[in-house]
């Protein structure tokens, strides 16, 4: 008896040990798949939904913040996805365009060919809103469920929330980028924001016909000199705003060569982010064959309508609607005016 106690106190604690590593061993590739499932790629996605200005709700904003937090978590990298005309969400989604689309359930519907191929991720709050994936891709499923149940208990999910979906005393979710954005050009941020606004009043995911990107309507092909690599990272309203900034530091430079007054800069940097430095150079030369100040905007703006009437519209290589441009620099210089009213 003496010696089968002997025996397993001897025993118990290497089969404990056995039996541990064991099932360490058995439980790590789990583990490792369901808290990093991306393994250092790339999570693209797609979001159905429309932010609202007049109610100060950005719901983009909102799941672009969420999915940015859960790849990070993740080791991984977050791409918004443009997707062309001819291409639909859904066949995006199979045929691993994007990995994520962003549903709006009270008003879009998945379509029942293709309710047997995904699955639906949780409802991130009491807008109806859902992630929804591929199949294939449970895994992230799992992984978002696992992270988003914790992650909405805390204090960051709480300002996330509250600066996407109830914006008080500031102008927009971006207020933090556009201070730090603007203070790198020395700009009044309230200018900056004025401009922002008037682009795109806000929404970070709206494109022009003529291809201009996100919150500030960049260009890709403009912003490609900054060493932007895709049109993507556009999307990121950080990375768009500093494109944005990087464009309008550039036409500083370009009319600090000139005898442009600092009191009048302003007024033609915004002009030449509207129309373009070439555009503007035009109409520059154009007021000084006119008999115009050619460094003062009111003279220049004066002369613009002329530029397409037939008397002179074959002097440029292609029409200009000049209007637009006039209406661009008023309305900015205008909302500056009332955001300097109450806001420091």
């Amino acid at each position: 008896m003496n010696n089968y106690n002997k025996w397993l106190r001897w025993c118990f604690p290497v089969l404990t040990f056995i039996f541990l590593s064991l099932g360490i061993n058995a439980r790590l590739p789990d583990e490792n798949r369901n808290h990093a499932p991306l393994n250092n790629d790339t999570l693209s996605c797609f979001i159905e939904l429309g932010d609202v200005y007049r109610n100060k709700q950005y719901p983009v904003g909102y799941h672009y913040q969420i999915l940015k937090e859960f790849v990070k978590a993740q080791d991984g990298d977050l791409r918004l996805a443009h997707l062309p005309d001819s291409v639909s969400l859904w066949e995006a989604l199979l045929n691993n365009m994007v990995r994520v689309v962003v549903l709006d359930t009270a008003r879009d519907t998945i379509p029942e060919y293709i309710k047997e191929q995904v699955i639906i991720g949780p409802f991130l709050n009491t807008k109806e809103h859902v992630w929804v994936y591929q199949k294939d891709d449970f895994e992230v499923m799992q992984a978002m469920n696992r992270w988003f149940n914790s992650f909405k208990y805390t204090a960051q999910y709480a300002h996330i929330t509250s600066k996407f979906y109830a914006v008080s005393g500031a102008l927009s979710p971006y207020d933090d980028i556009i201070k730090k954005q603007s203070a790198a050009i020395g700009w009044d941020w309230r200018m900056l924001a004025a401009l922002i606004c008037q682009e795109s009043t806000f929404r970070m995911n709206v494109t022009s016909p003529k291809g201009a990107v996100g919150l500030m309507q960049v260009m890709y092909s403009s912003a490609e000199r900054f060493g932007f690599n895709s049109i993507s990272e556009l999307y990121d309203p950080e990375e768009n705003i500093r494109a944005g900034t990087l464009i309008l530091k550039e036409i500083t430079r370009q009319l600090r060569d000139t005898l442009v007054m600092d009191s009048e800069q302003i007024k033609f940097i915004l002009a030449a982010y509207n129309a373009g430095p070439e555009q503007l150079r035009n109409c520059r030369d154009f007021a000084a064959s006119q008999g115009k100040n050619p460094n003062v905007w009111s003279e220049v703006a004066q002369v613009i309508p002329l530029m397409r009437t037939n008397e002179f519209a074959h002097l440029f290589t292609r029409y200009f609607r000049g209007d637009e441009t006039i209406r661009f620099v008023d309305e900015v210089l205008a909302r500056y005016e009332r955001y300097c009213e109450f806001l420091d």
